[in-house]
């Protein structure tokens, strides 16, 4: 995998270099070696992403939408937010990658989105199945990879 940190924050050695083992760790964890070889990912860290943009993270396709393996996240490194809550916003957003890249999720230009084998309009962001699977892994996923940096 190749992984690029950049923006408010990125200087700080530490947090790039948990974001960087983290990205790594969870991309291992949710796509194993072979596939996690292939991924190309931009992490942007930017001061103010709640205010801006009403989110704490992002997880876009860059480039082709039929194989995606580019990606980049975004996701909100304010200084009012811990080392730890950040890294539990990627391991959300990675959870996506996993979405995207294994086809679970294919979201189209037409605004609707296909989560596995059903096809969804409109729904409210609690009711995203793909949202409650990230959520329902992203502290896992974290707790596991705090884990392994214990060892």
């Amino acid at each position: 995998m190749k992984v690029c940190i950049e923006g408010y924050r990125s200087n700080n050695q530490k947090l790039y270099g948990l974001i960087h083992d983290a990205s790594w760790f969870y991309g291992l964890n949710l796509l194993g070696g072979r596939m996690a070889r292939h991924i190309t990912l931009d992490i942007k860290l930017t001061k103010g992403l709640k205010e801006k943009e009403k989110s704490y993270g992002y997880c876009h396709i860059i480039g082709d939408l039929e194989t995606p393996r580019e990606f980049m996240i975004e996701v909100d490194a304010s200084m009012k937010y811990p080392f730890d809550q950040i890294l539990i916003w990627i391991a959300h957003e990675f959870v996506h990658i996993k979405q995207f890249v294994r086809k679970e999720l294919c979201d189209y230009e037409t605004g609707r989105v296909q989560w596995k084998s059903r096809t969804y309009g409109r729904v409210k962001y609690n009711d995203m199945p793909w949202e409650k699977e990230a959520y329902r892994l992203e502290e896992k996923l974290y707790n596991k990879f705090m884990e392994w940096q214990n060892e």
